[in-house]
């Protein structure tokens, strides 16, 4: 800023000198050598009289005469000639070399008069005031360059300490009061960032109170909950009844770790490190939470999944992304919902579909925007918002592939895994018995970019 600054200022000043100085420069050598002329006219003027004088007694002219007269003038080296009617040329002085400025005059008895004076002479009188004017624009940069630094650092340093005190309010470090810089804008808008800061701090403040507030009031009833399931786990001869429980055990410990990771991944400050995941492990969980639901709809979920599918994520992050696709197609969706996993060395995709009549062609992809929903839907239009979200966190994507019927696609970058068998393994729980080997994947779908290291 302050460099701008100076360097605006010296311009300026550079051109005020040049368009004031040149026209001042030419006028002050036009006065220098209007002054040579007057002080040639003063000497023309005593010659004249005194060689006035001689003739008109009849007298020769005496060069000693003339020669006092230039003896007169210490600052000039001039060169007076004098001829008279009968043609006599009377001189005194060196002689003034080429093209001398020379002033001449007649006098009274006819005699004419002659002043020169060299260029020499004249080039030293009018170089006096070339050097004034120099030393002039000189001192004129001079003055101009430390205003201009001293105005440059006027600026700069209230605008770098706004940034800083930006910076320390984005890092939460800013402290004490702001200082007036004497620049009412800049104080004004200090200020202004003050009182926003103020009110961010106290809008996080009861955000984060809000937040713990709501982590008790969840983990007390989840943790009555899974304690009661404890029980009847453990005194229930019925396994049917253990089965129930085991599954909802693993749900409340699911959710339990949702609501954590919601609740302090505003306060990490660093992003979270995925590691391998296996999608057999996710999906079969997945199946044994939703096919109840799926079977009170009267609805089939059937899900394909190799013996060995590792891929890059976080499995909770990852558990949650499935459970959003498979619960909006049992809620918007229709017929048999498939959830299919392909992949190879280097992605892994995840289609989930349904028999339904798909997306409105109105939303599109702007399906995965928050509060975006279809007009005949009561959900709140964040949950393939945070879907997408929390598969892009992994390094993947999610993707609409298709609106009718409606096929989303989670592409995630393939991890090293054990040796797969040619036969896919068929789940029973999942009722995922496809039997077939994953196929390629599509064209283009593969995803290029490298998995992130491991902590």
């Amino acid at each position: 800023m302050w460099q701008r600054v100076l360097q605006a200022t010296i311009i300026t000043v550079v051109l005020a000198v040049l368009m004031l100085g040149i026209p001042l420069g030419w006028s002050w050598l036009q006065l220098a050598e209007q002054r040579l002329g007057l002080q040639a006219n003063t000497i023309m003027d005593r010659t004249r009289v005194a060689t006035d004088a001689r003739l008109i007694e009849e007298r020769p002219l005496d060069p000693a005469m003339l020669q006092a007269l230039v003896d007169e003038q210490t600052d000039l080296n001039i060169q007076i000639e004098v001829t008279t009617s009968d043609g006599e040329v009377v001189t005194a002085g060196d002689p003034p070399g080429h093209n001398p400025m020379g002033f001449s005059a007649v006098g009274g008895q006819q005699q004419q008069i002659r002043v020169n004076i060299p260029r020499s002479d004249v080039r030293a009188h009018t170089a006096s005031a070339w050097v004034i004017i120099v030393v002039a624009g000189l001192s004129a940069l001079s003055v101009g360059a430390s205003v201009a630094l001293w105005q440059a650092q006027r600026i700069s340093m209230p605008l770098a300490r706004l940034n800083r005190r930006a910076e320390e309010m984005g890092s939460g470090r800013a402290r004490g009061p702001w200082s007036p810089s004497g620049i009412a804008e800049i104080d004004d808008v200090a200020e202004e960032l003050i009182r926003s800061g103020a009110m961010l701090t106290e809008r996080l403040e009861a955000e984060s109170q809000l937040a713990s507030d709501a982590s008790h009031q969840l983990r007390t009833p989840l943790t009555a909950l899974s304690m009661r399931l404890d029980e009847i786990l453990a005194t229930s001869s019925e396994e049917w009844v253990r089965d129930e429980a085991r599954i909802s055990l693993e749900q409340i410990d699911r959710l339990t770790e949702v609501v954590h990771d919601l609740i302090n991944a505003p306060r990490s400050s660093s992003r979270r490190t995925p590691g391998v995941v296996e999608l057999r492990t996710i999906l079969t969980q997945q199946s044994e939470e939703w096919s109840p639901a799926y079977r009170r709809a009267q609805r089939e979920l059937r899900i394909q999944v190799p013996r060995s599918a590792a891929v890059w994520g976080s499995s909770g992050q990852l558990t949650q992304v499935v459970a959003t696709l498979i619960e909006n197609a049992l809620m918007h969706g229709d017929g048999r919902t498939t959830v299919k996993v392909r992949r190879n060395d280097h992605s892994t995709v995840i289609e989930v579909t349904d028999e339904g009549g798909g997306i409105d062609p109105e939303l599109g992809t702007r399906i995965f925007e928050r509060s975006v929903s279809g007009r005949s839907s009561s959900g709140t239009g964040v949950g393939l918002a945070l879907a997408r979200t929390l598969v892009e966190d992994d390094g993947g994507r999610l993707e609409l592939l298709t609106e009718t019927p409606a096929k989303f696609g989670v592409f995630l970058i393939s991890a090293p895994g054990d040796e797969e068998d040619p036969a896919a393994d068929e789940d029973p729980a999942a009722t995922a018995g496809s039997g077939e080997s994953p196929d390629a994947l599509p064209q283009g779908s593969v995803v290029r970019r490298r998995p992130r290291s491991r902590a």
